[in-house]
């Protein structure tokens, strides 16, 4: 990983917490109002079929998602960069009545400070396509799974309504950079086979999936469609 990748992913950090501006919570619980993302619930079942004690969610950022992940596991670590992430995540968490089973925890997904095999499920949401070092997040990822857990995860395809959006910049084919200034790519099947080729991993599953959500107040006031290619990694036994 060159000093120049790294340095782009790490000055992303601070950005990432101006963006969650507490003051700006919708009437729902979370910042932008948004729903659950369908494949929370799926990614839980998954984790609970396994007999998942510990999950990761990272990023957690506004906790649109711990309720349904809750119901996977036991504990559910709610990870993020960001502070003012997790303060409205932790009101959400509240809210659906999980919070007792929420433990916060500050998080980098390129240096998580969790110990090898120390997770049983991670449910990783719109993180890797804003890396653009997404390769050592992956290697990270999967140190802390334990052998035979599952990393749940998501890359926006060209499909995705982020492409089409007036206030994105496209900077080279399947790059771009967002209304926040942060870097987005979007990917095919061929593209992240590679990519997980590179890290030596294997997807279990991948399928296209997409999406309505509702509009976001200040950035996307209309109703939007999302599609992504969800892939599971299953952490070999041996």
């Amino acid at each position: 990983m060159s000093t120049e990748v790294h340095s782009r992913d790490a000055a992303a950090i601070p950005l990432w917490n101006d963006a969650y501006d507490t003051s700006q919570v919708q009437d729902s619980g979370n910042l932008w109002g948004d729903p659950p993302v369908p494949y929370a619930e799926t990614a839980a079942q998954l984790f609970a079929a396994n007999s998942a004690a510990v999950v990761l969610d990272l990023p957690c950022g506004d906790g649109r998602n711990l309720p349904p992940l809750a119901k996977g596991a036991p504990i559910l670590l709610a990870g993020d960069t960001s502070l003012n992430a997790m303060a409205i995540a932790e009101k959400v968490a509240e809210k659906a009545d999980v919070r007792k089973q929420v433990v916060f925890v500050r998080v980098d997904a390129f240096d998580t400070g969790l110990v090898d095999n120390s997770v049983d499920g991670i449910f990783c949401w719109d993180l890797l396509g804003h890396l653009t070092d997404p390769e050592d997040a992956l290697r990270e990822l999967y140190r802390i799974l334990r052998p035979g857990g599952h990393l749940v995860a998501n890359m926006w395809t060209m499909n995705d309504c982020q492409v089409t959006d007036p206030n994105i910049k496209e900077i080279a084919p399947k790059e771009y950079i967002d209304h926040f200034d942060f870097y987005c790519r979007f990917y095919d099947r061929e593209d992240l086979d590679k990519l997980l080729e590179s890290v030596g991993m294997t997807a279990e599953s991948v399928e296209v999936a997409s999406w309505w959500e509702p509009p976001h107040a200040g950035y996307r006031d209309y109703e939007h469609e999302h599609e992504s290619l969800i892939f599971t990694i299953k952490k070999n036994e041996t």
